[in-house]
């Protein structure tokens, strides 16, 4: 019976008295005797070696380029180009901002694992986290995105310490995070108000006051330090989402306008269509991504789709009075559009978001040449990549709606069980920059979502944790409540 039980299993798994595999006893010892930073090592190696050196896109060129030049643009936030810069007296290319935003990511989970669970678990559970494929993932690009979460995550274990300095230098965590990418104001915005402190006791109003103005501080800030070092303004806006917004705006209109409605309009914004503007529009619109309205055979305007876009102020102005003719005169058929727009992000309609797991032969070879980034990977990485790009198409755990809809059950299950608003602030700041896509996705790009994704699993598993203490802590309050009646009545 002995050797049936056993026959199949691992050479590191033994059947029990009842023939169940369980971790060999040589092998549970040492995984318990590991130290923490230990854990979090392995798990960093782990996505440090499928990343590197770090992968680049469009998006990274640009800030290295802008980094090598120190020329800073509004196109992308400035400062993410800066902090390039900074590193890149250390390791140059994009092996330095891999370890920034990894590191940063990894230290500032496991710190805030820490207050709910003990040092040894906080370890595996961070780095569980860290390598569940839809949060590790986008780790291995070269993302504003990525490098926001790091500075989010660092920010949330400053506000949970007692400490003030610890609480304040959250804030400034905060304001890297928001300074990196625009919409992480939408992130904040919960995390600050619900969990920031200034000193405990307050009372409610007086807290809450504090807090709100500690997120204006950060956000103005950020925004603030952004346009203090931006040399060279841009018309990024004019060139891609207002283009956007008015294609999506016309193929929604319930009535056909006709040409000689639209072409006055239109009129210096450099349309290249004069006969069915309006059907044109319709053609190329899609609500997976906005190059079709700029690029391609069909398109409706010539605009590069990336680097930096330098209009005429004519043409620029002519933009922001089409906009507001078509877009601010037509609320209904705007709002259908980016509703559309939100629901492919989400993936409602089915299909799945892209550049989710982005493939190593997609390189753009030109940017890499002339800034000397290497291209070259290893058939470790290639295989790593390919079976993830494999999961990605067959597992269900990359839609974005899903995280939403978990999120919205965290904030009811927190609000349920109480003294939870850490895990209602965390579920929340997902949400709210999930929010944000509704009026600026132009894409449906998943790094977009990826934050809703690391907010919504942190929630869940601190989540988890209280609750299944909760019995524990019911009955021990019960057993004391019984011995103290019980003395009372002796």
């Amino acid at each position: 019976m002995f050797r049936r039980a056993h026959e199949g299993l691992p050479a590191n798994l033994y059947p029990d008295a009842r023939g169940r595999a369980y971790i060999a006893p040589h092998v549970r010892t040492f995984l318990a005797t590991l130290r923490p930073r230990t854990v979090l090592l392995a798990a960093w190696l782990v996505v440090f070696l499928h990343a590197y050196p770090g992968q680049m896109t469009t998006d990274s060129f640009d800030h290295h380029a802008e980094a090598q030049a120190g020329v800073y643009s509004d196109g992308h936030p400035p400062f993410t180009s800066l902090l390039w810069k900074l590193v890149e007296y250390v390791v140059y290319g994009g092996t330095g901002m891999l370890i920034l935003q990894t590191a940063t990511f990894l230290a500032g989970l496991y710190a805030v694992l820490r207050h709910t669970f003990a040092p040894r678990r906080a370890a595996w559970i961070a780095s569980a986290l860290f390598l569940f494929p839809p949060i590790a993932v986008p780790f291995a690009q070269i993302w504003k995105d990525c490098l926001m979460a790091g500075f989010l995550m660092l920010g949330i274990a400053g506000l949970a310490s007692r400490c003030r300095w610890r609480r304040l230098a959250a804030l400034a965590a905060f304001a890297v995070a928001t300074a990196v990418r625009y919409n992480a104001f939408a992130a904040t915005f919960p995390l600050v108000v619900l969990l920031f402190e200034w000193r405990p006791g307050l009372a409610w109003y007086k807290r809450y006051a504090i807090a709100l103005a500690a997120w204006l501080a950060v956000t103005l800030a950020a925004f603030g330090a952004n346009r203090a070092i931006t040399d060279r303004e841009t018309d990024i806006w004019y060139a891609s989402l207002a283009l956007y917004d008015l294609a999506g705006t016309l193929a929604h209109l319930d009535r056909d306008v006709p040409d000689t409605e639209l072409a006055p309009i239109l009129d210096g914004t450099g349309v290249l269509v004069r006969d069915g503007i309006q059907a044109r529009a319709r053609e190329v619109f899609s609500p997976r991504s906005f190059l079709g309205v700029i690029s391609g055979e069909r398109r409706m305007w010539a605009m590069p789709a990336y680097g930096i876009v330098e209009l005429p102020a004519a043409q620029r102005d002519a933009i922001g009075r089409a906009w507001r003719a078509i877009v601010a005169d037509h609320p209904g058929a705007y709002v259908r559009y980016r509703l559309a727009v939100a629901s492919a992000v989400l993936g409602l309609d089915g299909k799945r978001a892209s550049g989710i797991v982005i493939r190593r032969e997609d390189r753009v070879e030109t940017f890499a040449y002339a800034q000397h980034i290497p291209l070259a990977s290893s058939p470790l990485q290639d295989h790593m990549s390919a079976g993830l790009a494999s999961l990605a198409k067959v597992a269900p755990i990359f839609a974005p709606w899903m995280y939403a809809l978990l999120a919205l059950v965290a904030i009811a299950l927190a609000l349920a069980t109480g003294n939870c608003r850490d895990v209602i602030a965390y579920a929340a700041s997902g949400l709210a920059v999930e929010a944000t896509l509704v009026f600026l996705a132009s894409t449906t790009d998943y790094r977009y979502s990826h934050w809703l994704v690391v907010a919504t699993a942190l929630s869940l598993a601190i989540l988890v944790a209280r609750r299944a203490r909760q019995p524990l802590f019911l009955a021990a309050a019960s057993t004391q409540h019984s011995a103290a009646s019980q003395a009372s009545t002796q």
